[in-house]
C-alpha cells in the first residue's frame, strides 16, 4: 500500500504546452513524456481556456469533471462528449483529435490514461457511506479522496490525498465523514505470455 499526500504530486505543463497538470501517479515512475512511455497515469488537469487536447496515441483515456461549470469535448472521430455533470466519467481514445470548449469559466478534471497494448482501466466516482473492502489481486487500485475523509490501514486520508494498492494487498476503506467522495481507478495490466 502506498499513501500519497499533496506534496508527493508533480506539477507539469501539458504535453502540448496548453495547460497545467498535477500528476498523481504514473507507472513506471520513469515512464513519463521523456521516458519510454507509461503503462498508466493518473492526473488532475486545470483547464483555463478553450483549446486542443494533447494526443496520446495508443492510450485509452478516462476523464471526469471535478470543479467548474463543465466542458464540451469536440472530437473529429466520434462527435461531442459532454463533461457537464461533475463526477460522471467519459472515455475516449488518446488517438483522437480532441478540442475542449469551456461552458462558463475554468474547470478542473480528473484523468486516467492506460496504454491499450499493456492493459485496461476504469474510473468511477462513489460516495463512501459504509466500509468498503478492496483486494488488489490481479489489478492496481488507486483511490483518490475528493471530499471528506477516510481511513485505510491505520492512515487517515483527506481531500486531495491518494492510496494505491498492488500485488495481493487487501484493505478496508472506512469513511470518517458523511460527505466522503472518492475517485476509484482500477487498472488491469496484460500478463506476459509464458
Amino acid at each position: 500500500m502506498k499513501i500519497l499526500r499533496r506534496d508527493d504530486y508533480k506539477v507539469m505543463p501539458w504535453k502540448n504546452g496548453g495547460g497545467i497538470t498535477t500528476e498523481i501517479a504514473v507507472d513506471p515512475p520513469e515512464g513519463g513524456f521523456g521516458g519510454s512511455g507509461f503503462t498508466w497515469r493518473v492526473s488532475i488537469a486545470d483547464v483555463a481556456s478553450d483549446g486542443p487536447f494533447s494526443k496520446f496515441a495508443g492510450y485509452d483515456r478516462h476523464i471526469m469533471l471535478l470543479e467548474g461549470k463543465g466542458m464540451r469535448l469536440e472530437t473529429e472521430e466520434s462527435g461531442p462528449l459532454d463533461l457537464a455533470v461533475p463526477y460522471r466519467p467519459v472515455a475516449f481514445s488518446g488517438d483522437w483529435t480532441v478540442s475542449g470548449h469551456l461552458t462558463d469559466g475554468p474547470v478542473r478534471d480528473f484523468n486516467l490514461m492506460v496504454a491499450r497494448a499493456r492493459g485496461k482501466g476504469s474510473l468511477n466516482c462513489q460516495k463512501l457511506s459504509a466500509p468498503l473492502p478492496l483486494m488488489a489481486i490481479g489489478a492496481t487500485h488507486l483511490i483518490h479522496c475528493i471530499d471528506g475523509e477516510f481511513s485505510v490501514g491505520g492512515h487517515l486520508l483527506g481531500p486531495g490525498e491518494t492510496v494505491i494498492l498492488t500485488g495481493n494487498e487487501s484493505v478496508v476503506l472506512s469513511p470518517l465523514s458523511d460527505d466522503t467522495l472518492i475517485a476509484h481507478c482500477t487498472i488491469t495490466t496484460a500478463m506476459a505470455s509464458a
